[in-house]
Parts: structure tokens; sequence; C-alpha cells
């Protein structure tokens, strides 16, 4: 590879200007492809195999596009409620606006029933879940700006208006350039410090800047073919720039080594490709090979970040590999020029060839002197360094991406919070609970049933209350009626006690005369008798005739009574209803037999009365012939005294009439009494069946209302899941259901208590995964699946957490196995993929004291109401791969150095001590210029930006301090062991000159 990589370097320093131009040329023809094209990034997170993915495609198939996801545009006031007229003007024109954009399909009023739960119950804050009819991919900034500035007649009236959802993080993506500038910088004063002058501290910036542009530029145009996440630019900035510099630093310093020892300029160009070239070959290859792994994890979101970062590297290693070369012929030995004069250029590094294995002065020659001399003092140093940040990596939990650890400024950070502050942490990532059932949806027979009932039940209702009014209406009536009989009864009474009071006075007149008469007369003692006698007569026919009227009068009433019952029996009525009324009427007929039967015996007695009326007639006609003979007063007397017998016979017939007639009204009162109670038990029955009608009523609006108005919703099945989820712990609030047109699907919001991004979440998705769907679908023809954002992140964190250790294992081997075909050892690549594993996992462990607990997050500039942020779940899984890449860099530089020193060196020892310092200050360098670099990405707004920041920063630094003082100490405790490799696969292993030194010479030579 070195000849090739020689023929390489000699035709980009003979062709400089010809590789320049073309690289000018590609950097224009891809520039003006990006700008024609776009720069495609998409955030769709497509897990193949999840449940969140199988719940997304029953989406997309059931009920597009709830698939995408709403998008809330939030509104709020501190002046006054949202339902306030101005207010709700206000938000009813801004979903109006809404309305008008071709891609928004639909946008629920929150002041429609439906969007009842849409208003916060202190009403200051309204949300409308705005759903999209485009895929989140097709979300530009243009749309997203067009959906927030819909609210604009909300904001005029003095809201509040923000957007979140993915419309939110479209318009909240924060600028990068001054990371980018802050990195730049610093690689600029360190490599100033490295070089000491200005020309070549510029030539490893413009190399790894121009393979930077061609590499962003080919990944916004790989957009277009694979989904690219919005993070993937940033991340492939980091490390492209990252080991750009650092590549570009290995071959200027190579190269600069090479004019120092008398070469020409394309000669030193070419020698310089053709040694450290192979070593960024081999550390780039490693990086790459790093990053392809990624693949294993199977999930598109980690493969697309490693395959983005991957073509940074790739960039970087062609620029530095033939664009770099050319312009270091172009420049030449005016390399040195334009020279600092603070700094103090170290003496110049012999080739490789004549370098021997003496230890240069200076501090990185007692360094080595150090670390070589006292080995176990160094490993103990190391360990000092490595073993307490893993204590927090054993308490590494894979979270999600969390909106609250945005910067406060952006929109979908200032929404998020409005939405927690006003409803709770779980709108702001509701769970999508996707349902698919075999039979579609109708409503439960349960239902149905009762819906019938409370119809009839309501029909019987109305049909009584109609007839009691008019039964009402009509006692009404006779109440009226009776009530004047009643008056004139009395009026007639009056007169008759007056006229009884009349007789009354003249008989004790003729009585008192009577007595002045002789009294003797017999006769008058006789008509006395029979006067007497025809009085008691006369009582005893009034007192029948009042009795037979009575018991006319109730035989009245009592048919009275029949034609009611017989008229409610022809109406429509319910069993129970005419059963009841049929027994009445059967009481009411045995009733009127009695009466009729009792009315003749009395009408038997009255005519004996009447018989015996006529004898006591028939005796005073007797006794009245007898008294003529009698004469005088006596005669007149006892006329007088018939007279008055007999108007007292009319006067008691006439009482026995009104008697009678008070009876019947008495009677006819009673029955009116009756009558009035049985109403009064009918409306109070009524009253029982009316409250039963509304109580059935109301569990009918119940069941319908949380079937969201859709009688399909109380089928059994979907009841039977609903309930299942509002009884689970964590969970809030449950929707009602959303049923497609054709009744084989529905959705459920399930609203969580806790924030989307903390484990108590993740928890609930997994238990009702685990244990609510299928407990509450088991047997049933029902499959319902778990999706939304907060789901997916779910998925994906448990997705990485299985198959990292997958990952890390591939990762290790082919580190290894690239190391030992390098260095053919097995105790080379086994303590560097030991050694990088620790830096690794002990980089985890910052992130996590970071991130996770919280320690020292204020000043990374991540504010969040728990004063902790998830960390990510592919950042480990990134890192890890990036990390023990870029570690690998540093073992081939350092083993290639100490390689060189091998042959002129009388011990090991000797050779580790030059290699390492030899090599130190380079790699001192490139890890410094690679710190500064990922640590200027912690400006960056985004939090998942700052964990890589940081992760990556303290890796490099932990990595650096590995190979520099761990490693070499590593190797002088093994000694000339370290050279062990089994016969096998000595056989079997290519021979690679990871320097290429000699096959450099050889190229020289046939060149």
């Amino acid at each position: 590879m070195a000849a090739f990589l020689y023929r390489l370097g000699l035709g980009a320093a003979r062709r400089r200007w010809l590789v320049l131009g073309a690289w000018l040329v590609a950097l224009v023809v891809i520039g003006f492809a990006v700008r024609t094209l776009g720069a495609e990034t998409s955030n769709n997170l497509d897990l193949p195999g999840t449940d969140s993915q199988a719940a997304t495609d029953l989406l997309t198939e059931k009920f597009p596009p709830q698939q995408n996801g709403a998008n809330p545009l939030v509104f709020n006031t501190s002046d006054g409620k949202v339902t306030d007229d101005r207010y709700e003007q206000a938000i009813k024109e801004s979903r109006s606006k809404l309305l008008e954009l071709s891609y928004v399909d639909t946008a629920p009023s929150p002041y429609s029933q439906k969007g009842a739960s849409q208003i916060s119950d202190d009403k200051g804050t309204a949300f409308i879940p705005v759903l999209l009819n485009i895929a989140n991919a097709d979300i530009t900034e243009e749309k997203a700006q067009r959906v927030l500035d819909a609210g604009e007649p909300a904001r005029s009236a003095g809201m509040k208006v923000e957007a979140g959802g993915q419309v939110g993080s479209d318009l909240s993506q924060p600028a990068t350039e001054s990371s980018e500038v802050i990195g730049l910088l610093a690689a600029t004063i360190i490599l100033a410090f490295t070089f000491g002058t200005m020309v070549a501290m510029g030539l490893p910036i413009a190399s790894a800047v121009f393979g930077l542009l061609i590499g962003l530029s080919l990944i916004g145009l790989l957009g277009h073919l694979a989904p690219v996440p919005d993070i993937a630019p940033t991340l492939a900035t980091m490390i492209g720039l990252g080991v750009g510099i650092d590549y570009a630093l290995f071959l200027v310093t190579r190269y600069r080594s090479e004019l120092d020892s008398g070469k020409p300029t394309e000669e030193a160009v070419a020698t310089a490709v053709a040694t450290s070239g192979s070593a960024i070959v081999f550390a780039g290859s490693t990086v790459v090979l790093a990053l392809v792994t990624l693949l294993l994890a199977g999930i598109p979101l980690v493969t697309s970040l490693g395959y983005a970062s991957a073509i940074a590297v790739v960039t970087a290693v062609a620029a530095a590999l033939t664009l770099l070369p050319a312009i270091l012929a172009a420049i030449g030995p005016r390399i040195d020029h334009l020279r600092l004069p603070w700094v103090t250029r170290p003496g110049a590094a012999a080739p490789a060839a004549a370098a021997g294995a003496a230890v240069p002065a200076g501090i990185w020659g007692r360094w080595a002197t150090f670390v070589t001399d006292r080995p176990g003092r160094a490993v103990l140093l190391s360990l000092l360094i490595l073993l307490p940040p893993l204590i927090p990596f054993f308490a590494l939990n894979l979270g999600q991406e969390d909106i609250g650890a945005t910067p406060k400024s952006t929109t979908e950070r200032q929404a998020y919070d409005l939405i927690a502050s006003g409803f709770g942490p779980g709108y702001n990532g509701p769970l999508l609970v996707a349902v698919e059932l075999g039979t579609p949806a109708k409503p439960s027979p349960t239902f149905l049933s009762q819906k019938s009932q409370a119809e009839d039940l309501q029909a019987e209702l109305e049909q009584e209350q109609a007839s009691g009014q008019a039964e009402a209406d009509f006692l009404s009536q006779q109440a009226e009626g009776l009530s004047e009989t009643q008056t004139q009864l009395e009026g007639e009474g009056a007169a008759l006690e007056a006229q009884e009071s009349d007789l009354e006075a003249e008989g004790s007149r003729l009585q008192s005369e009577r007595a002045r008469l002789t009294r003797e007369r017999t006769l008058r003692a006789q008509l006395d008798a029979l006067a007497i006698q025809v009085r008691e007569v006369a009582t005893e026919g009034a007192r029948l005739a009042a009795e037979e009227a009575a018991l006319r009068a109730r035989r009245s009433a009592i048919i009275s009574q029949e034609r009611r019952v017989k008229a409610k029996l022809a109406g429509q009525l319910s069993p129970t209803r005419r059963a009841e009324l049929e027994r009445r009427l059967a009481r009411l007929q045995s009733r009127e037999a009695t009466v009729d039967d009792q009315i003749a015996a009395v009408s038997a007695e009255r005519a004996a009365n009447r018989g015996e009326a006529e004898a006591l007639a028939r005796q005073a006609a007797e006794l009245r012939a007898e008294a003529a003979a009698l004469g005088g007063s006596a005669v007149s007397l006892g006329e007088q005294a018939l007279g008055l017998a007999t108007q007292a016979i009319g006067l008691a017939e006439q009482k026995e009439q009104l008697e009678q007639a008070a009876t019947e009204a008495e009677v006819a009162a009673a029955n009116l009494r009756a009558d009035k109670a049985e109403l009064e038990a009918e409306k109070m029955v009524a009253e029982v069946q009316a409250q039963e009608a509304q109580q059935l009523q109301q569990e009918l609006t119940k069941e319908l209302t949380a079937a969201g108005g859709d009688e399909r919703g109380t089928d059994q099945r979907l009841v039977d899941l609903q309930n299942g989820l509002k009884k689970s712990e964590g969970v809030d609030v449950v929707s009602p259901p959303q049923i497609n047109d054709s009744g084989d699907a529905a959705l459920f919001n399930v609203i969580a208590t806790t924030d989307p991004a903390l484990p108590a979440t993740a928890d609930l998705v997994r238990a009702i995964r685990v244990f609510v769907i299928p407990s509450r679908t088991d047997g049933d023809d029902v499959t319902a699946h778990v999706g939304g954002s907060t789901a997916a992140n779910v998925d994906l964190a448990d997705g990485i957490s299985a198959r990292l250790p997958l990952v890390i294992l591939a990762v290790i081997m082919l580190g290894f196995l690239v190391l030992m075909m390098a260095f053919r050892s097995i105790l080379i690549p086994a303590q560097a993929a030991l050694i990088n594993a620790l830096a690794v996992c002990a980089a985890f462990g910052i992130v996590v004291a970071c991130f996770q607990w919280g320690w020292g997050l204020g000043l990374v500039g991540v504010e969040t109401d728990s004063g902790t942020d998830p960390i990510a779940s592919f950042v480990p899984l990134i890192m890890f791969a990036v990390l023990f890449g870029l570690s690998m860099d540093y073992q081939v530089f350092l083993l290639s150095q100490i390689e060189q020193h091998r042959a002129g060196a009388a011990t090991e020892k000797e050779a580790i001590a030059a290699g390492l310092a030899t090599g130190a200050r380079v790699i001192g360098a490139a890890a410094l210029i690679m710190i500064a670099v990922f640590a200027s990405f912690i400006l960056n707004g985004d939090p998942t930006v700052k964990q890589f920041g940081v992760g990556l920063a303290v890796g490099v630094a932990l990595a650096a301090m590995s190979v520099l003082l761990l490693a070499p100490a590593f190797l002088v405790l093994v000694g000339r062991g370290i050279r062990w490799l089994p016969d096998w696969a000595e056989r079997r292993l290519p021979q690679i000159d990871i320097e290429g030194a000699g096959q450099a010479e050889e190229a020289a030579e046939d060149a």
C-alpha cells in the first residue's frame, strides 16, 4: 500500500494545480447540486420490528396522517382567560388561518365539545393540535414558520403563541457556526504552537475544511436517497473537522521532517504520503470500520449517523492524501515562512531510517523516560485517573431526547413548558395506542339494550304524562262542579232547617193548646200516636231512600272508574302496567256487583216501608172519619196536627233528598279524593320512572362520552382496553377512541402523569405492552400497539441496549484484527482494545455524572426543571464507535513511532521511550485539537450535541492520556513478549508495513 500511496502523493505533487482545480470543481459542482436540490434531512424514526413501528404502520394504513403526530400550537395569556371574548375570537381566527394552509389536515378547536380538553383548568392556556397531511420529513422551515405565523391574530391580541412537535423542532434548530468557528480558532492556536509558522499552521485547517465541505455536501445529497437525521451533519462536522485536522497534522509533520532531511519537495511529499499516509489510511479505516459497524445495531437512525459520520471521515482522509499533498507541493519550502517569534520550533526530527533510538531532549523526552523507567507508577497513575469515572458509568441509563432540556429561548421549549405547566408533563409526549380489530367495531348489545329501554321508558313516560294531565284536568273540573253542588246543598239545608224550626214552633203551640183540651179525648191520643207512627215510618223511609241514593251514587262512581280504567287499557302500555290495570278493573266490577245486591235489598225494604205508610194513611183516614163525629176544636186541632205531620213528612222527604244529594256529593268527593290519590301515586311512580330514565340516560351519556360520541366506541373490546389503560398506574388521561370509517381500527391517546423523558414513562410504556394489552385483549380478535414519539424513543433505547454489547464487541474485534495485522502481535491489539475500552467507558462515566446525575449541568448550558438531562439512547453507541476509532488512531501513531525506532534500539524499552518521545508531541497536539473542536460544540443549543461534545472531548483526553501513559507503561512491563504471535497467525496474516518506510524507498527508486 505504501508504494501506491507514494505514487499517489508524487502524482498529486507533480500535478498539483490539476488536483487543486479538481477539488475546487468538485466543491463547486457538489455545492451547486446541494443548492439546487437542497440538503435533505429527516427525523423520521423508523424502528423495524418494534411495537412502535407496528403502531406507526397501522396508523399509516388505517389513520393517515395520524402517524405523523400532532404539532400543538400553544396560546397563553397572563392577564385573563382564553375563554374571554377577545382571546376566544383571536384563537378562532388563528385556527381559520391554519385551515387555510393546504398541508394542514385537521386543527380541532379548543372551544368545540371534543376540544374541551385543550383548555387548561385555570383557563390560562389552550392549544390546537395541528395535524399535517405531509410527512415530518417534508416539513420545511418555511412551512413550519407559516404554521407559527397563523397564530398572529392571537399574538396581536396580547397572547403568547408557541409551536411544538415537529413544527417547533424545525423552527428551533440551533446554529452551529459559532461552535465551528471557536473550534477552528482553538485548533489554529494549537497548530501555531505546534508548527511555529503561520503557513504550516493553515495547511491542516485548509485540508480539513475542504474535506468537511465536500463531506457535508455529500451527506446533504445522500438525504434524498436515504433518511439522514438532523443531527447527522452536526455530528459529521465534529468528527470530520477533528480527524481532518489531525490527519493533516500527521502528514504535515512528516513532510517537514522529510524536508529537513534534505529531500526535494516532490519526493518529500511522496514520502510523507507513503509513510504517514499509510498510518492515516489505517487510522481512518479503523474509524470508518467502527462507524460502519453500527449497521449491526439494526436501527436506521444509528446506521444513518454512522455512515454520515463515515462519509466525513472518508473525505477527510481523501483530502489529507490528495488535496494536502498538492498544497504542500505548491508551497514547497515556504512552509516555514511567517514564523511566530514567540514560539520555538523543536529540533528537526530525523527521518525514520536514520532515527535510531535516541530519546529526544525536552519535556516529552523527560516524560518518556519517566514512563519507561517507572512503568508501575505510570500504570497506577493511569488507573487513578480512569477508575473514578467508571463508577457513574455503571449507572448509565439510556433515555431519550428531552425537549425540556433545549434552550428556553426556542419556540419548542416554550411550547413544552406552557403545556407542562397548564396541562401536565405527559401532554408533551402522548402515547398512541393503535388498535386493529379483526371484525369491525359496533355498538355493544348492552348499550343497544339500554338505549332501547331508555327510549321505551321515555315514550311511556310521555304517554303517561299526557294521560295523567288529561285525568288531572277532568278531576279538576269534577272538583269545581262538586264544590258548587256542596254550596247549593248547604243553602238548601239551611232553608230546611229554618222550616223545621218553624214547624217545631207551631207544633209546640198546638201541643200547648191540646193540653188545654180535655185529656179524655181518646181521639187526640190516637191521632198523636198515629202522627208519631207516621213520622217514624217517614223517617225510616227517608233513611232507606238516602241509603239507596248513596248506594246508587257509589255504583255510579264505580262505573266511572271502570270507564277510565277501560280507557287506559285501550292505549299502548307495558305488560306490567296493563296487568295492574286489568286487576284493578276486576276489583271494581266485583265491587259494582256487591253494590247492586245492596241496592236490591234496600229497595225491598223501602217497598215494605211504603206499604206500612199506606196502612197508616188508611188508618188516619178512618180516624179522621171518626173524628168528624167529635167536631169542634178537636177536629180542627187534629186536622192542623195532621197537616203539620204531612208537612213534616214533606220536609223529611226533602231532607232525605238533600241528605241523599249530600251523600252522593260526599261519595263523589271520596271518589275524587281516591282518584286524586291514585293520580298522585301514578305521579310518584312516574317520577321514580323518570329518575330511572334520567339515571339510565346519564349512564348512556357517560358511555357515549367515553366512546367519543361514536356508538361503535361502546364495543366491549374497546371498552375493556380503554378501562385497562385508565386503571394503569402512571396514566393521567385516556382519550375516547377514534374509530376509522371502516371500523377495523381505533386509536387511543394515553397521557402519562410524568415527563416523556423520565424512566417512569418508559416503564409505563412497557407495562402497557406487557400487562395491560395482553390482559385486555386475550382471546379477542384485537391487536394493539403502543406508538408515538415517546414509545419510539423507548424502543430505540431498548433496541440499542440489546445490541450495544454486540456492536461494542464487533468494534473491538475489528480494531483488534487491524492492529494484529499491522503489528503482527496478539498483546499489542489486546492492550490497545483494553485501554481504549477503559478510556471510552470512563468518558461515558463523565457524561453520566454531568447529564444523568446533573453534576455541572448548568456549566454546559442546559437548564431543566429536574436538574438532570436524560442521555439520548444513541449517544453512547455513536460515542463508542467514534472514540474507539480515534483512540486506535493514537495507538497506531504511537506504535508506528515505536516500530521506527525498534531497529536502532538496544532494548524494547529504548524503542518504546524513543517512539513515545517523538510521537508524544504530535499525539498531544492532535488530541488538543480534537478536544478543542469537540468541546466547542458544547456551546451548541441542542442538548444531544452537548452530550456528544462533552463525551467526545473527555473521551479523546482520556484516550490520549492512556496512549501516552498507560499503553507505553504496559508495553515496557511486557517487554519482548509483546511481539508474540501464534505460528498459525504468523503464516496467515499479510505482511503490512504500517509506516511504509521501506516500501516508500522502493517506490522512490522505481520512480
